[in-house]
């Protein structure tokens, strides 16, 4: 009895056993250029025949904030090279920002890396129309106790055309800044740049290398990013100019309030786009500060929504809402020089700066 029960048991667990085995399968799926071989994604090395260096060709996707570098996963392999090893000029936990995806007909490895200055050994070069930022890529060979070929280095390249919706966090920057403006009745958040440009197109952005001369045109920027363009405009609903980053010192001008410009201090000042679309934008000549070398505008902003019919209108004293406004600044370095009369050296007319003596500061402005 004894020995049926021990060959049942046998018999038993044969058949399940059989029934149990099955080819292991790759659960994740495999790209085109793969083949699926005891569970795991391998290379075809059908499919790259004659494959040599030349046919090594990463792509690039240049985004407002991100860069996204990939390469293709199964040449690498199958070059000698080994696809883990990618790294940027500098690593760290910080610089890790790789992921693999399947995408026109192969399993790809991408790096992303962040549109910003000193990121990771990020590079920032400009000129009069563009910014560009660049890094180098570089990719170690498999490990083997013979090299017969030299680890890959390239190098990377992004350019972006200044404008307003260029919003690169350059280091320290006084000349643009971007906070999260608080969305309608404080729900979510939205990034939120003013800068200062030098033409009305917002295409050549003050730096912190610049010095502005009093009475030159300073056009002010300021637009918000992800917000509905057809449900809600962004609303300046007051800015002010301070010597310091202090807007409550004694020293100041308000330029605009409840939306428009301020018409009661010692200046005119053109506001060309407010409450009507994501972007505003003001004009206003360079001043100066009696005794100080730099200015601060200060805007409170918020959203607003096209449907109430108000957000372009100057609202009157008190009755504008600051609900949700949220607070925006940046700086500039002014510079005073002497205006000479076209007789040569003998009759000199002071700077407009000098005249700030009368009081504490005296705004000029010129109309567009």
């Amino acid at each position: 009895m004894k020995l049926h029960f021990v060959f049942a048991l046998a018999i038993l667990i044969k058949y399940a056993g059989a029934q149990c085995i099955k080819t292991p399968i790759c659960t994740s799926g495999c790209a085109p250029d793969e083949n699926c071989t005891v569970g795991k994604c391998v290379c075809n090395g059908s499919m790259y025949q004659n494959l040599t260096i030349g046919n090594f060709h990463p792509t690039i996707v240049c985004e407002n904030s991100i860069i996204t570098v990939g390469v293709n996963q199964c040449q690498l392999d199958l070059l000698g090279y080994d696809p883990s090893s990618i790294h940027l000029r500098e690593t760290g936990e910080n610089c890790s920002y790789f992921f693999s995806n399947i995408s026109n007909g192969s399993r790809r490895i991408f790096v992303q890396t962040e549109a910003a200055s000193n990121w990771c050994g990020n590079t920032v070069e400009s000129d009069e129309s563009n910014i560009y930022i660049s890094n180098t890529i570089y990719i170690d060979i498999k490990k083997t106790d013979i090299i017969t070929k030299n680890p890959i280095k390239f190098n990377y390249t992004c350019g972006y055309t200044r404008n307003m919706q260029t919003s690169l966090q350059l280091p320290g920057n006084i000349t643009t800044q971007t906070v999260d403006l608080t969305g309608i009745n404080g729900t979510g958040l939205y990034p939120v740049t003013m800068s200062a440009y030098k033409d009305l197109a917002c295409t050549i952005p003050f730096t912190n290398d610049d010095t502005v001369v009093v009475g030159s045109d300073i056009f002010v920027g300021i637009f918000v990013a992800g917000a509905d363009s057809d449900i809600f405009v962004l609303r300046i609903e007051k800015c002010t100019a301070s010597p310091t980053e202090d807007r409550n010192g004694p020293n100041n001008f308000v330029l605009i309030e409840n939306g428009c410009a301020k018409d009661t201090v010692s200046a005119d000042i053109y506001v060309k786009e407010n409450g009507n679309s994501t972007e505003a934008l003001f004009r206003i000549s360079s001043f100066k500060f009696q005794n100080y070398d730099s200015v601060y505008i200060t805007c409170d902003v918020r959203l607003c929504e096209k449907s109430n019919g108000t957000c372009s209108k100057c609202a009157a004293s008190g009755k504008s809402s600051n609900i949700d406004t949220n607070e925006i600044q940046i700086g500039l370095n002014i510079e005073a020089k002497y205006d000479f009369a076209d007789n040569a050296g003998i009759n000199t007319v002071a700077s407009w700066a000098l005249l700030l003596g009368i009081q504490a500061a005296f705004l000029f402005i010129k109309f567009f």
